[in-house]
């Protein structure tokens, strides 16, 4: 599925199969380093539909969705956080020996580390290894 999105400018972020009445539900995140548009994931749901057609991974029937990640989703792959400077989010990381929970926002992406400014206190850089979850925290 990956080599498929290159040529949309686009990058895989996560891929989930279920079962559904009937058949499996493929759903497949997609984003750009600019963010998706409704036209690309058209265009990416059409090759990833006949390549599964030319080379079939199920038995049966399936339904494909491909969209964007969407706001309330966390962020899975290091590439979204580059994105994603300026924005705050919560972040549950690695902590010993209970997991921490911080409210921030994100500053930079540097390699593999993730730097944070919480409202009060000094700024928290973590491995992008040890981040458990990151959500973006909404305005409202």
């Amino acid at each position: 599925m990956e080599p498929l999105l290159p040529p949309h400018g686009a990058f895989l972020v996560d891929a989930q199969v279920r079962n559904e009445r009937g058949g499996k539900m493929v759903q497949v995140f997609v984003d750009t380093d600019a963010g998706i548009r409704v036209e690309q994931c058209s265009a990416i749901s059409r090759d990833i539909a006949r390549e599964l057609d030319l080379h079939p991974v199920f038995d049966g029937s399936y339904r494909l969705e491909v969209s964007s990640p969407g706001i309330d989703r966390p962020l899975k792959i290091l590439r979204q956080y580059q994105k994603n400077t300026g924005r705050r989010f919560k972040v549950k990381y690695a902590g010993d020996p209970e997991p921490k929970f911080l409210s921030a926002t994100l500053v930079s992406v540097a390699g593999d580390r993730v730097t944070f400014q919480p409202d009060k206190g000094e700024v928290v850089t973590l491995l992008f290894s040890d981040i458990i979850e990151s959500k973006e925290e909404l305005p409202w």
